[in-house]
């Protein structure tokens, strides 16, 4: 057997499932001890959600997820990316679990992205642009930046869970919404935002230029359009412009 062989049978054994039997009295001990470390990064990475669902719960859907999701990182810390994912499809009849766990795992990842420019309304004015200019203006959006849509209010509870179970908090449902998450200096950021504004923002954040997502917001609602651009300039949603 060559080396690589050996490799992936060894991978294989490890990720087998209980039913499979171990080579070896070591490989026992191993596959086990592999699975435990797994389902404690995971833990660790969606401490409200577990607290959510409860503990037993949790630690069936995390054996779940380990033996059909081996890792394919170096680092734990990535390790539970495709979780809310696995969620989504566990927990079809409580979808709020999979929109918390979204939330749980990018607000730090977006502590932990890589550092950016904040782009501010000062940058801007001192680029000097003309009409034709922002017209062709495409942006980078902030740090950390990830979206997804949401029908429950999930950052109440969010907040709910942040030291201790939830004990009969009801998650109220909601109309269909985006929730974002960015970092802004040090410190990442959520926000909910309904279908309208986060049409527009997604366009920017798509690569679309300026004025092609001022012309689809349409005159009647440009100026609505202006007030979020001016919010999110002030929240710091982008890092910087291109023409």
């Amino acid at each position: 057997m060559s080396l690589i062989e050996a490799q992936r049978a060894f991978i294989a054994e490890i990720a087998a499932d209980d039913e499979t039997g171990s080579s070896s009295l070591g490989m026992k001990i191993y596959r086990g001890a592999y699975r435990e470390r797994l389902a404690a990064a995971l833990a660790v990475s969606f401490e409200r959600t577990r607290r959510w669902i409860g503990a037993a719960m949790f630690d069936l859907a995390a054996a779940h997820y380990i033996l059909s999701n081996p890792p394919q990182s170096w680092t734990l810390d990535a390790y539970g990316a495709d979780f809310p994912a696995a969620l989504e499809t566990l927990f079809a009849q409580d979808p709020e679990v999979a929109e918390l766990a979204w939330l749980e795992w990018h607000m730090p990842q977006a502590f932990a992205a890589r550092d950016l420019p904040e782009l501010t309304p000062a940058d801007l004015a001192a680029a000097e642009l003309c009409e034709t200019d922002w017209e062709r203006l495409r942006f980078t959006m902030a740090a950390g930046f990830a979206a997804r849509e949401v029908h429950h209010d999930c950052t109440a509870l969010w907040h709910a869970l942040r030291e201790v179970a939830a004990d009969g908090f009801a998650v109220a449902a909601t109309k269909p919404a985006t929730l974002i998450v960015w970092r802004r200096g040090l410190s990442p950021h959520f926000r909910v935002l309904d279908c309208d504004e986060f049409a527009a923002l997604g366009r920017l954040a798509a690569g679309q230029t300026f004025g092609e997502t001022a012309a689809l917001a349409g005159e009647q609602d440009i100026a609505r359009f202006g007030g979020w651009f001016a919010q999110w300039l002030s929240e710091g949603l982008f890092s910087a412009v291109r023409l």
